[in-house]
């Protein structure tokens, strides 16, 4: 018995090697067939003087649209069929990055937190702004105002996790500002006092917002997340420009507590301002097939590759684990500071865990209606994906073949 012990492990790690190499092979031989039918050229159909045509290429390309229709369609049906309630036991961290957002957007945001279906006694509500100037009050100042009858509490940090300078901490302490009930004053010398602050007052309001230092999305998801630590089991994310469906916090929670191995989930994201200009209408189109077809049938293999930043939920405990090494992700030797969504999905998915989509959560978020405002987003996105694809490679052998299929026909 001692001996069926000692191979467990052997014979699990000789799996996962079989595994990874079986899948190098698949990969290989779809992106083999991919190349060979778009060199080869080969045409089934084409006009009179070849103006348009219809090649083998394109064939693949339809039947790959139709089996992920196939697949979403059973998707669809599984999350309408689902009659288990929501618990409403699990805690909930909410948290908001926002930068220099439109105040009516952000007041849409706020109140459709403020009228989430989800008992207020479970849902932790967080946001951090991403910059500390007085250009910046607004975003607190509306933030007091909507949660007024919360006894929220707000401070402005005059730094953030990693721009403390221990040089100056007789300074910070002399600037430190405080709007609300204070926190434990005490403070070890080399730490900035502020950061005490800030983490007493998370943990122990349930409505907080925190203006910090700029430093990026990710610099102010990381506050939200480090200082909630391990208070909460389930963290939301949502953007500052996000109106929530009043059940959109009940649906991604049924989908979690179905199923111990489902690591995160994501929602419907829809367009807000889709009749603002033709890029914007176009948007919601691209919107719709991206959610309802695409991640709705990786949601069927349980291998989503996005958890989209305006709505998703994560498990925290397993969030907390990788939550450093997300932060600290570098390419080519340079620190990230985008594509933050996509990369804390990619975690998950390292650990081996499923993540789900549910298109019974809704929510509707603003898109540039500006072409050069428009270009300058797919500009990110398009550098993020192809640099999360990488990533992404490495634990296609930990899921279904189809995560490994897919990336390989989008990629």
């Amino acid at each position: 018995q001692r001996n069926t012990m000692e191979l467990k492990p052997l014979l699990k790690k000789l799996g996962s090697i079989i595994r990874a190499i079986l899948t190098f092979l698949f990969a290989l031989l779809v992106l083999g067939v991919m190349v060979w039918a778009y060199v080869e050229g080969f045409q089934l159909a084409t006009s009179m003087y070849g103006i348009i045509s219809f090649g083998f290429y394109g064939l693949l390309l339809s039947l790959h649209v139709l089996v992920q229709s196939f697949f979403a369609f059973i998707e669809h049906r599984r999350m309408r069929a689902r009659t288990d309630p929501c618990t409403f036991t699990k805690t909930i961290g909410f948290t908001i990055s926002a930068y220099q957002e439109d105040p009516v957007y952000l007041r849409e945001c706020l109140n459709s937190i403020r009228a989430l279906n989800y008992p207020p006694e479970l849902l932790r509500i967080i946001m951090v702004t991403d910059g500390n100037a007085y250009e910046d009050r607004y975003m607190m100042d509306m933030f007091k105002e909507v949660f007024a009858d919360q006894d929220p509490g707000c401070y402005v940090w005059r730094n953030n996790y990693h721009t403390w300078d221990p040089t100056h901490a007789q300074q910070d302490v002399e600037m430190a500002t405080v709007m609300g009930p204070g926190g434990d004053a005490d403070y070890i010398i080399g730490e900035d006092p502020q950061r005490k602050e800030v983490e007493h007052l998370i943990q122990s309001k349930r409505c907080v917002c925190i203006m910090q230092k700029w430093g990026g999305k990710r610099e102010v998801m990381y506050t939200a997340f480090k200082a909630l630590g391990s208070s909460v089991d389930y963290i939301q994310v949502c953007d500052s420009d996000t109106k929530l469906d009043p059940l959109a916090t009940v649906e991604l929670c049924k989908v979690l507590e179905s199923n111990p191995k489902y690591g995160a989930v994501g929602g419907d994201v829809m367009i807000l301002n889709q009749k603002d200009s033709y890029i914007s209408f176009m948007s919601s189109l691209r919107y719709w097939m991206a959610f309802n077809i695409e991640r709705s049938c990786q949601s069927f293999f349980n291998c989503v590759s996005c958890i989209s930043g305006p709505l998703g939920l994560y498990r925290n405990d397993l969030l907390q684990q990788f939550l450093e090494s997300w932060y600290n992700q570098k390419f080519l030797g340079s620190h990230c500071t985008f594509g933050d969504d996509r990369h804390l999905t990619n975690r998950m998915l390292s650990m081996g865990y499923a993540t789900k989509y549910t298109a019974r959560s809704k929510c509707y978020t603003e898109t540039p209606a500006q072409f050069l405002r428009w270009l300058s987003q797919q500009t990110r996105w398009t550098k993020s994906y192809f640099r999360e694809w990488l990533y992404n490679a490495m634990w296609w052998h930990k899921h279904h073949l189809w995560m490994t299929y897919e990336s390989i026909v989008s990629g």
